[in-house]
């Protein structure tokens, strides 16, 4: 796929995975519609990106806020939807509240499910449409202390490859794009400390950016960054009890980060 003269949207495109997509993306000559609460960071980052960008403060988790997202895509004419929008929580599922939960799984899962339903109803045009939804390795793989993530990001990988087949015989593109660790703000420093103790690789927004790039360019339907990371999302669905003793050997480790973010 050409994305030049592409009118792409954004969600949480003040994230530091978003600004990194934003700024690749519109070298590439498309132009966005950028998605986010903070109106101070959007209009920043729109002036960076220079002429031909809009951006719009809309919060997803709410009704009103995804109609205003998909009056103002419609009115652009947008071809692709990019539901980057995402929160994580590092913490033992006792001391997650259920309003924290919550608005885990309103974020990561159900914003996009209903941006991408009315995004494929409402725009009607002649052109094919094409939607990315930005999951998670840990989307694949259940991780110690990411009850909510990945209790919601396996939800999206799963409505992603639903729809994908549903939409088989269609022009439209439904594809799953999953990071594994990036160095961006959605990391506590517990998260930072526990990765590079564990000896964990933690990408770039760059690098993230330009595989997303990538695969919207060859419109592959999965993608999944990074080796070993990439054969263990393979390894836990065929043989979860080698993942399971994989994990059990890092999680004295895992509790004392753990600990150190409750008290922090």
């Amino acid at each position: 796929m050409n994305i030049k003269n592409k009118t792409i949207v954004i969600t949480g495109a003040t994230g530091g995975i978003g600004q990194a997509i934003a700024h690749l993306l519109a070298k590439q000559g498309a132009s966005l519609l950028l998605i986010a609460r903070d109106q101070a960071k959007l209009k920043n980052l729109t002036l960076t990106l220079g002429s031909g960008h809009h951006w719009l403060s809309a919060d997803i988790c709410t009704k009103e806020g995804r109609t205003n997202v998909i009056k103002q895509s419609c009115e652009l004419n947008a071809q692709i939807l990019i539901n980057n929008a995402g929160i994580s929580q590092f913490d033992s599922l006792m001391n997650i509240d259920e309003e924290a939960f919550n608005d885990a799984i309103m974020v990561n899962l159900m914003a996009p499910i209903y941006l991408t339903r009315s995004f494929l109803k409402m725009c009607k045009s002649k052109n094919a449409k094409t939607v990315v939804n930005v999951g998670s390795a840990l989307g694949s793989i259940g991780y110690p202390f990411y009850t909510s993530y990945c209790a919601s990001k396996f939800g999206l990988r799963g409505f992603t490859e639903a729809l994908q087949r549903e939409l088989s015989h269609s022009n439209d593109n439904i594809l799953y794009f999953a990071p594994r660790a990036t160095a961006t703000s959605i990391n506590s420093d517990a998260v930072i400390a526990m990765n590079k103790t564990l000896g964990n690789s933690v990408d770039e927004p760059e690098l993230v950016a330009f595989a997303l790039l990538k695969q919207l360019q060859s419109t592959s339907q999965r993608k999944v960054l990074g080796w070993p990371e990439k054969f263990f999302t393979r390894l836990n669905g065929l043989l979860p009890e080698l993942v399971d003793k994989a994990i059990a050997k890092q999680l004295k480790t895992v509790k004392q980060f753990v600990q150190l973010s409750s008290h922090s």
